[in-house]
């Protein structure tokens, strides 16, 4: 369980779901794709930072600390036990949403240190709203959803992907290839906040992937854990809050 009464969790994940659909409407009515930044690998937009900004304002009702990723915070947070902090993407699937690509999100999660709590993605595109706080459910557009997740691995879909900085070399994707065989399908989108949400309602059944950051899962974790799956995130020690992680319907999967 999550620590929290059950109204004050209804009223955390209320505000996540309108903060997050708020940021949503407003990237798909007129955020900018003006470039800030373009890498070799990544790109970032101002509207990743607009996104943050109205995020921030509202979620600021709460008093609670955010750990965004345009705009950072306290990352020792992770590792107090106690501390409610909430974790946000404001953008995910960026380089989506500057071609014309539908899969992009907003992606709002609540956190008490390590353990997720409850989180709000948003797909402004197909205005698709996953939500759900751990030990009350997943819900897609406010119904309750119960995943019909396969039963074997052999008929299970795997969402993966590649973070900006993966090692994509052939000695380093020698256990990708070797893994995406037991698997009847794989799928990568570009958005691993909208991967996670597709394994927790049962449209896909586990997610894997390394060097990935908090605010890309936060949201997308409590999601998985809220629909009955599970979760295996294990710090990476390159940086501060980035993890491999691996979702899963199963708990022999992770």
């Amino acid at each position: 369980m999550n620590g929290l009464q059950t109204d004050e969790t209804g009223k955390l994940l209320e505000l996540a779901e309108k903060t997050a659909r708020a940021a949503g409407e407003a990237l798909r009515e007129g955020g900018s794709r003006r470039v800030a930044l373009n890498s070799a690998t990544d790109v970032k937009l101002a509207a990743d930072a607009d996104s943050e900004t109205l995020v921030r304002e509202r979620l600021a009702a709460s008093g609670l600390p955010v750990f965004g990723e345009e705009f950072g915070g306290d990352a020792s947070l992770y590792d107090s036990a106690g501390t409610l902090y909430w974790v946000v993407d404001p953008l995910d699937g960026t380089f989506n949403f500057q071609r014309g690509q539908p899969l992009t999100c907003v992606s709002i999660g609540l956190m008490r240190g390590s353990a997720p709590v409850l989180g709000a993605i948003y797909n402004f595109n197909a205005d698709e709203m996953f939500s759900g706080a751990v030990g009350s459910g997943v819900f897609l557009d406010g119904k309750k959803v119960v995943p019909a997740w396969a039963s074997e691995l052999s008929q299970a879909c795997l969402m993966t992907g590649f973070p900006a900085l993966a090692d994509k070399s052939p000695a380093a994707l020698a256990p990708f290839i070797e893994e995406i065989g037991k698997f009847k399908k794989i799928r990568m989108i570009g958005s691993a906040a909208l991967a996670v949400a597709y394994v927790a309602v049962g449209r896909a059944d586990v997610y894997s992937e390394k060097n990935t950051n908090l605010w890309d899962v936060a949201a997308g974790m409590a999601l998985v854990k809220a629909a009955g799956g599970f979760v295996k995130i294990e710090p990476t020690g390159k940086r501060a809050l980035n993890f491999n992680l691996r979702c899963a319907a199963r708990a022999e999967w992770l």
